[in-house]
């Protein structure tokens, strides 16, 4: 390991660490120093972070502590001049400061001084981190990883060096990026960090996003104004997901304005005010929007009208405050005629394939299009990309080139904002670390060689095992090049991995965690694993898990998980301790009085299932497991199991036992049924379903219907059967509609009674 920083960090440098050239600052030798650290006598709080940070990896890399003082007690001293103190004026380089763009950067060299100056508060820190990742070798590779060479003689060059990043706002959503320590050391300064005054504050927006529903609630208004929502075939609807505001009622203006000026009166410090759509879709469809939908040629063109209006009335009194809004499922098309105002962002929400990159992958085709033409429209275009399966955080995800060239992309365009979304809820997703780390560098500055940041983190990260993991990386590569294989925001991963990818790179993972040298680096390697481990899991018989060994493998998943606090398996509430129970109630043995169980979802074939994973209700006070089972609008939703029933002996029988509920608010019901070698023994439609005081889903009515009981419990004798192979099906039907038809059945299995 040592071995490895100390050729990094000779490597990186424009001058040999071993003597002295021409021109070159002797800085420190064998624990001692000339230098100083100064700070203008006017200290601010985001200068005397950056000057203790800049002190304590000089003590690190060197050995000598270099006092930090105000620049009044630093006369006739050399130093390491940071922000714009007086000495840094009488060098003159005030106004090239004044020249760099948002967060810019300023690293100069001017006699025996160093200047870090930045174009900001941040950027005084930025140029700190700056200088010490390009001139000597410091890596911020993670929360839990920085790599700080030892150099006992360091000399520095002379250095003239200024940048300005493209993108003003840089975030990548990923639990571990949010503390500030790790944020600003990667250059990350967007809302979900707990970036401060002490490190420069941070790029905050209020409301963060889908505001219609805050501007103009539901319950406030709908009851007596519906007309201020949205027309969906015919009728005015409601809510926060799937509903939106009309936006050509010039009440709903008013409002709405009143709502955002009072929004910045209340929180003052927040730059940026959000008016964008809600989640989901349901853009009104009244005669006055359609107007301009069709004179735009975009949903997007009442949003931007509605949004423009506003940015007027906030530009007369708070010039400098900006208005955002989405450009998000059915709007990211550009409207025709209207630009945004000055003070408007746009944030476009990404939509395509996550593996190709747009210039690559035809499902990108029209997102690219869109990018070009908002970038002739405007110059304030942050981007909102997806780089998770947010229905599978710990699953592959193939996407580290695809994520790598969309953002060198948005840097050739007009794009001055990226956030890029991970596994935002809780650690240990899926490539957490090494996604951060390459998005981050390449938010900051896109020219880089993906390749080379790939292996600078590996080779930090992973140690003696690093070039095993490049080589899974390579792996992961290769899956991604295939041009068949696609994957969006909430993929099947059983439709994108295959096999032959999991068993590759199940055998390359073993070699680099007997490499590993320490505890610490072979969790790392636990971790890069547990993705393939969880493949195995969720589908033994695709990625060939044996029973007898199933229960092993979930042994050794259940520490990786609560070793590295891992809360969360797919978004939502917390779920990793339910998906454990579930792989309990998977891969454990039956008791002696079952002859087979359905709870061992992944025995099932399955054909039209939206949904089909294990979950809980609560009946009685006590939460009961299920099987959730989601249809689509249009066909049967079948899950049918391959079940041997052995003879039984006199006086015993077979007996199907299980339940049924439905847990949120259905439209017309859903048509449980079940089915032996393809003809139906049993059927239920049910319409009443669970209310959240009985455990259903929050979203769900406030009662169920007067009267009646959601759950339903039956016992069929299925005795007949005994001694033959047959198919049993599991079968749920949307009648047409499958809003909300979030069928359960409950703790279904064959029993032998006697």
């Amino acid at each position: 390991m040592r071995g490895y920083l100390m050729m990094l960090f000779m490597a990186g440098f424009l001058f040999s660490l071993g003597g002295v050239h021409a021109g070159s600052l002797r800085i420190a030798w064998n624990g001692k120093s000339d230098y100083v650290i100064i700070t203008p006598d006017i200290e601010k709080p985001a200068v005397v972070y950056a000057s203790q940070e800049l002190q304590e990896f000089l003590r690190r890399i060197t050995g000598a502590t270099l006092p930090i003082v105000p620049e009044s007690q630093a006369e006739g001293k050399p130093a390491f001049a940071l922000g714009l103190c007086k000495r840094a004026q009488n060098a003159g380089l005030v106004e090239a400061s004044e020249n760099l763009k948002e967060d810019g950067v300023l690293i100069k060299t001017q006699g025996r001084d160093i200047f870090l100056i930045g174009q900001n508060e941040r950027g005084h820190i930025y140029s700190v981190y700056v200088f010490l990742e390009k001139y000597l070798g410091v890596r911020f590779l993670a929360w839990d990883c920085t790599v700080v060479p030892e150099c006992r003689k360091l000399e520095l060059p002379e250095i003239d060096y200024s940048y300005s990043p493209p993108f003003m706002y840089r975030e990548t959503l990923y639990w571990n990026s949010f503390p500030k320590e790790i944020a600003v050391r990667q250059r990350l300064n967007g809302p979900w960090t707990k970036c401060d005054e002490s490190v420069g504050e941070k790029i905050d927006f209020f409301p963060y996003v889908h505001s219609f529903s805050q501007l103009i609630p539901e319950k406030e208004y709908f009851e007596k104004h519906p007309e201020y929502f949205g027309l969906q075939k015919g009728k005015r609807v409601a809510g926060a997901v799937h509903a939106q505001l009309c936006l050509t009622n010039p009440d709903v203006l008013k409002i709405a304005t009143e709502k955002v000026l009072k929004w910045i009166e209340e929180h003052p410090e927040t730059p940026i005010f959000d008016v964008s759509q809600n989640d989901g879709n349901g853009p009104c469809e009244c005669e006055n929007c359609m107007k301009i939908v069709n004179e735009e040629g975009t949903q997007h063109g009442p949003i931007l009208r509605f949004v423009n209006a506003i940015a007027d009335e906030v530009a007369k009194k708070y010039p400098e405050k900006w208005i955002s809004t989405l450009a998000y499922a059915y709007s990211t098309k550009p409207p025709a005629l209207t630009k945004p105002r000055p003070n408007v962002i746009i944030r476009l929400c990404h939509a395509g394939c996550y593996f190709h990159g747009f210039e690559t992958c035809g499902l990108n085709a029209n997102f690219a299009t869109y990018i070009d033409q908002w970038s002739q429209l405007t110059h304030r275009i942050f981007i909102w990309h997806y780089a998770t399966n947010f229905a599978h955080y710990l699953a592959p995800n193939q996407n580290l080139n695809g994520l790598a060239k969309d953002i060198k992309f948005y840097g050739s365009r007009a794009v001055n904002g990226v956030m890029v979304q991970g596994n935002y809820q809780g650690p240990g997703g899926e490539l957490a670390e090494l996604r951060q780390y390459l998005a981050s560098q390449l938010m900051w500055d896109p020219s880089q060689n993906p390749a080379v940041i790939r292996e600078d983190f590996c080779k930090g990260y992973y140690g003696n095992s690093a070039k095993y993991v490049m080589q899974f990386l390579e792996v992961m590569d290769r899956q991604s090049e295939k041009k068949d294989i696609h994957a969006f925001g909430s993929s099947d991963p059983l439709k994108t991995v295959s096999p032959e990818f999991v068993e590759e790179s199940l055998g390359i993972l073993a070699q680099a965690r007997k490499a590993a040298d320490t505890e610490m680096m072979r969790n790392r390697i636990d971790k890069l694993t547990l993705p393939f481990w969880y493949m195995k899991l969720i589908s033994p018989a695709k990625y060939h898990l044996l029973q007898e060994d199933a229960y092993a493998l979930l042994d050794k998943v259940k520490k990786i998980i609560r070793k590295n606090k891992i809360t969360h398996i797919r978004e939502g509430e917390p779920n990793a301790a339910g998906w454990l129970s579930e792989m309990e109630m998977m891969y454990s043995p039956n008791p002696p009085d079952v002859a087979f169980n359905f709870m061992q979802i992944h025995r099932a074939e399955r054909e039209n299932c939206v949904t089909w994973r294990i979950a809980e209700v609560e009946r009685g006070g006590e939460k009961i497991p299920t099987i959730f089972q989601h249809p689509d609008a249009q066909h049967d939703a079948d899950a049918t199991y391959k079940i041997d029933l052995p003879n039984l002996q006199a006086g015993e029988k077979y007996v199907l036992e299980f339940g049924a509920v439905i847990t949120n608010r259905t439209k017309n019901g859903v048509r449980f049924a079940i089915l032996v070698n393809d003809k139906e023994i049993w059927n239920e439609t049910k319409t009443v379903f669970l209310s959240p005081d009985q455990g259903g889903s929050k979203s769900a009515a406030d009662s169920v219907l007067p009267g009646n009981n959601p759950f339903s419990d039956h016992r069929l004798d299925i005795s007949s059967y005994a001694g033959k192979s047959i198919t049993l099906t599991l079968r749920v039907n949307a009648l047409g509609n499958d809003e909300y038809d979030w069928a359960n059945w409950i703790e279904p299995k064959i029993i032998r009674v006697k």
